[in-house]
């Protein structure tokens, strides 16, 4: 009996034994399950923690990237319009520095004053060797090479050279001008003989009514900002405000010289410039035959020059009344020196003719339509032309100020 109770308690050991070790076991399951979920959790910790900063580091990538890509657009861009100002401001220096040559090389500066020619195209006068064969030689020589610049002047206009170069249009148009022009004067054949009139007046001052009268058209020229308009400078550098739009459609850069010494001197100013400075010591017959052929390509091709002249009548018959009086006065010095009154009854019916032939060419067709050159250039007698002191007076408060300002823009 003994020995059962002690069997018994020892199976009850043993069943507590194996309970425990159960126990046990499944304590050290459920930790090793719990263990493993939390290796299972921290590695989806660490793969969500890989994939947040993967996608960070990828947008701080792609930022970055966006960032450099912007920069060098920007900095693209930049280089795009330096270069645009860069070559804009060249073109236009160089325009305005074959406007400017021109009108010396027609009034011989080159040749009055030879410290200039370093300075001015085709050294400011007609420097080549000049024709053996006379008036027609001269002629035959110098028609063909102005086709070199009539051609492209009169055949690739503005408006067409826009659709090819958009807003750099106007500023290529006369960069073509300038250049196929730069190539007459380098190339132009002269007519030393004869010599139809010398200035009647010291050497000196006429050098420096030359001079001076060139000097402040440039400055009245440049000083427009209207000028920017018609070189094209302004449409290539897309300047928006209106005081720098083209003064006129079809105003030529001539014409527009004339203008703005106008406003900016008055009828003196523009009188000793147009009428005097620009007439050479000696005037040959080449010469005139030149400024005749020049003269009335301008008037043909040119409506604002006409429109112009025709809104400054008088002052532009005093011109050429100054003109006839200095050929007059050479005339006169030539028969006292014992010149030919046959040659000098030639030079008179020339000059004659000559003023008959621009006066012609200056006059519209009776079937022409009449308008007016711009609204925006303001070309009345009362606003554009009279810019003297002597207009002040005759001019209400709001006229008065454009009477002293003559470059401020009126509408």
């Amino acid at each position: 009996m003994g020995d059962g109770r002690a069997r018994a308690a020892t199976t009850d050991g043993d069943r507590r034994d194996d309970g425990a070790a159960a126990t046990r076991t499944a304590r050290e399951a459920n930790g090793d399950a719990t263990a493993r979920g939390e290796d299972a959790r921290a590695s989806e910790d660490a793969r969500g923690r890989g994939a947040r900063v993967a996608r960070e580091r990828a947008t701080r990538d792609g930022a970055k990237a966006r960032a450099r890509g912007a920069a060098r657009a920007g900095a693209a861009t930049r280089a795009r319009r330096g270069l645009n100002i860069a070559t804009t401001t060249a073109v236009g220096t160089y325009v305005c520095w074959m406007l400017m040559g021109t009108v010396a090389w027609i009034s011989h500066l080159g040749e009055r004053a030879p410290w200039l020619r370093f300075a001015l195209p085709a050294e400011g006068y007609p420097g080549n060797a000049p024709s053996s064969a006379g008036a027609l030689g001269f002629v035959a020589r110098n028609v063909p090479l102005s086709l070199v610049f009539v051609v492209p002047h009169s055949v690739f206009l503005p408006s067409r050279l826009r659709k090819i170069f958009g807003k750099h249009g106007r500023l290529m148009y006369n960069f073509v001008s300038a250049a196929t022009l730069h190539v007459f004067l380098l190339n132009f054949t002269p007519l030393k003989t004869p010599v139809v009139m010398t200035i009647p007046f010291n050497a000196n001052f006429h050098n420096a009514l030359s001079i001076g009268c060139l000097a402040y058209a440039s400055y009245a020229f440049l000083s427009s900002p209207a000028t920017l308009g018609l070189l094209g400078v302004s449409s290539a550098l897309e300047l928006r405000d209106s005081k720098y739009s083209n003064p006129a459609a079809g105003m030529d850069a001539i014409t527009w010289m004339g203008v703005t010494t106008w406003r900016l001197g008055g009828a003196s100013a523009f009188v000793l410039f147009t009428g005097l400075s620009i007439i050479p010591r000696e005037l040959t017959l080449g010469d005139c035959i030149t400024r005749c052929v020049a003269a009335v390509y301008l008037r043909q091709r040119s409506r604002s020059f006409r429109e112009w002249v025709e809104k400054i009548e008088g002052i532009h018959l005093l011109t050429w009344i100054l003109r006839g009086t200095l050929l007059s006065f050479a005339c006169h010095g030539a028969l006292r020196g014992g010149g030919n009154v046959r040659t000098v009854g030639w030079i008179l019916f020339g000059a004659a003719s000559l003023a008959g032939i621009l006066r012609l060419a200056e006059s519209e067709s009776p079937n022409a339509k009449k308008r007016s050159i711009s609204r925006a250039a303001s070309f009345d007698v009362a606003e554009a032309a009279p810019a003297a002191l002597d207009d002040v007076a005759r001019v209400n408060r709001p006229e008065r100020w454009h009477a002293w300002n003559p470059h401020a823009r009126m509408t």
